[in-house]
């Protein structure tokens, strides 16, 4: 993986880590503080509320402590309070509005005048039993379904004292609970249901819609043991769980309790879209740091990217490599280090090829300073003479190409040699391996005399005749040709042997010439002596090219500069 992927997937994950962090820390400040904020503002809601319904039911308590203290009710003369009870009948709808249904004056003895010519027993009913054996100030009954027009009522009791402050009767209001329905119906928030229950489970407000006897039930059981006026899902029943209650106690009221629930997705529903929105801008924020990354990454690669181009230039030969980096920091002189090392690699190379050129040199005068030449060529020319004299005149031939075939790779220590010569030795060899190999072997060469006096390595062309003799023609087990064709190709020299014998595989045709770009030696030594010391004379722009396929011949084309003769010491 490439320096600068590496980079941009490590700052990637890290700001991947670090935005998910902060996420999920702004998410969970955000659930907790929106939800308490909530849930804290519906409680005030409630409280509000429950504080409106109290205070319209102390209006209702005052009104009646007001007639309680009348001095026609304190009188309790029956004629005096039926005409009372007709006045507050008359009275009721300009003065008490529709609070109220009827009013009535209660005795001890139970009876009830509701008007000057209807009274009723209410001695078995409950709340003249708490109102008579209670001290409380007032006592409110539990809901009733009103006879005359069947609305819910409940019936509000206010105790009447004579003057020596002893209980004689009380004052009942049938008290219509429209106006706390019209509370509850008006406590529209997140879509919830509303009603007024006491702690029982007692409903004084009627709605088509309002909430279920099990989460009523839910609601009533968590009353007495919680003081919050907030009912959350996790401490619902499991029928309930998707619902948040919250209710307030109402005041001036026995027990009364307003109570909303809402579900729990319509409550959550703006704390939602806040967290839907921090993922917007998590992955908004997510995109555009990794593209940030990715430039800043590009930015700090760029230049090593550079100095890397460079240095495979430099692997695949190209001395000549050159970079400037600018700045004045740590890759800056690392440039300027890159260019003096390949300056140094240059000259140690050169050092290198002038040392191997010297040692071969060298070697090769070590080797014909082995062979005493007058010595060779005076034998040879003596066995030459004693085969004529016997009409060996075969073996004569053989003689003079083998004592022709030694001079010139002598050539009295001389590197460089002409085509002319060159050629001269080939013939000489082919001359002797044609006797030995005369049933299978025929051989041609083809030069323009213009080109003679043209100088060359010795010993180039003869190594890659004997390549083609025996690794193509003898495996071949049949008569075969070698071609040796000389021309110029603009201000090259170009030698081409070819031979049709068995070929060379594909694969190890691929290896040879990796072995021979490389300049590594391998078992074809031949091939390898001449493509090294052509490398050594001439560098890289010249060479062996190598062409062939199986059973099909082989062609070796050797790129040679044109030398003229008076170029060189020959």
């Amino acid at each position: 993986m490439k320096l600068q992927r590496k980079l941009t997937v490590f700052f990637a994950i890290c700001l991947t880590a670090i935005f998910s962090i902060a996420a999920v820390i702004i998410s969970i400040r955000i659930n907790y503080t929106n939800s308490r904020l909530t849930e804290n503002l519906s409680t005030q809601l409630i409280e509000s509320k429950a504080n409106e319904a109290g205070a319209w039911l102390a209006q209702r308590i005052r009104e009646l402590h007001t007639i309680s203290r009348t001095p026609t009710v304190v009188s309790m003369d029956d004629e005096a309070i039926k005409a009372y009870i007709n006045q507050l009948s008359n009275d009721m709808d300009s003065y008490y509005g529709n609070n109220y249904g009827t009013f009535s004056i209660n005795k001890l003895d139970g009876l009830e005048y509701i008007n000057e010519n209807q009274t009723i027993d209410v001695s078995d009913r409950e709340y003249f039993k708490r109102i008579l054996n209670s001290d409380d100030e007032y006592v409110i009954s539990e809901p009733i379904v009103s006879k005359t027009d069947q609305s819910l009522i409940t019936v509000a009791c206010y105790p009447i004292y004579n003057t020596s402050s002893e209980k004689i009767g009380f004052v009942a209001a049938a008290i219509s609970l429209r106006k706390l329905t019209e509370i509850t119906d008006n406590l529209s928030f997140y879509n919830g249901k509303s009603m007024i229950v006491d702690s029982s489970g007692t409903i004084y407000t009627h709605t088509d819609e309002g909430l279920s006897e099990s989460l009523i039930q839910d609601i009533i059981a968590h009353i007495p043991k919680n003081s919050d006026g907030t009912l959350t899902s996790e401490k619902m029943s499991e029928e309930n769980k998707g619902y948040v209650a919250f209710y307030a106690p109402i005041p001036n009221s026995p027990d009364w309790y307003l109570c909303t629930s809402v579900e729990k997705a319509e409550l959550y529903k703006d704390t939602r879209i806040l967290n839907e929105s921090l993922i917007s801008m998590w992955i908004l924020l997510l995109f555009v740091a990794i593209s940030v990354s990715y430039f800043v990454s590009n930015a700090a690669t760029k230049r090593i990217a550079v100095l890397s181009s460079a240095m495979e230039n430099v692997r695949k030969g190209n001395m000549e490599t050159k970079i400037t980096l600018p700045g004045n920091d740590e890759l800056s002189n690392l440039a300027d280090d890159f260019n003096a090392m390949v300056v140094d690699i240059k000259e140690l190379m050169n050092q290198s090829y002038e040392h191997q050129k010297e040692k071969r040199q060298r070697e090769l005068q070590v080797l014909q300073s082995q062979i005493n030449p007058h010595f060779l060529y005076n034998t040879l020319d003596t066995l030459q003479w004693k085969a004529l004299e016997y009409g060996a005149h075969e073996m004569a031939d053989l003689i003079m190409s083998l004592s022709s075939f030694f001079r010139i790779s002598l050539s009295k220590g001389r590197e460089f040699i002409t085509l002319e010569k060159e050629l001269e030795h080939v013939k000489s060899y082919l001359s002797i391996q044609q006797h030995r190999y005369r049933d299978i072997l025929d051989y041609e060469i083809s030069c323009d005399k213009g080109l003679y006096k043209l100088c060359l390595p010795k010993i180039l062309i003869q190594p890659l005749v004997e390549n083609a003799i025996y690794h193509g023609i003898k495996p071949s087990l049949k008569r075969g040709n070698i071609s040796i064709n000389i021309f110029e190709e603009h201000d090259n020299l170009n030698i081409v042997v070819e031979d049709d014998g068995v070929g060379i595989p594909e694969e190890k045709l691929t290896n040879i010439r990796d072995n021979l770009h490389r300049h590594l030696t391998s078992s074809n030594y031949g091939l390898y002596n001449v493509s090294q010391r052509i490398y050594l004379h001439y560098g890289d722009k010249y060479g062996l090219n190598i062409e062939s396929r199986e059973s099909a011949g082989t062609k070796i084309t050797v790129s040679l500069p044109k030398i003229e003769e008076d170029e060189v010491s020959v």
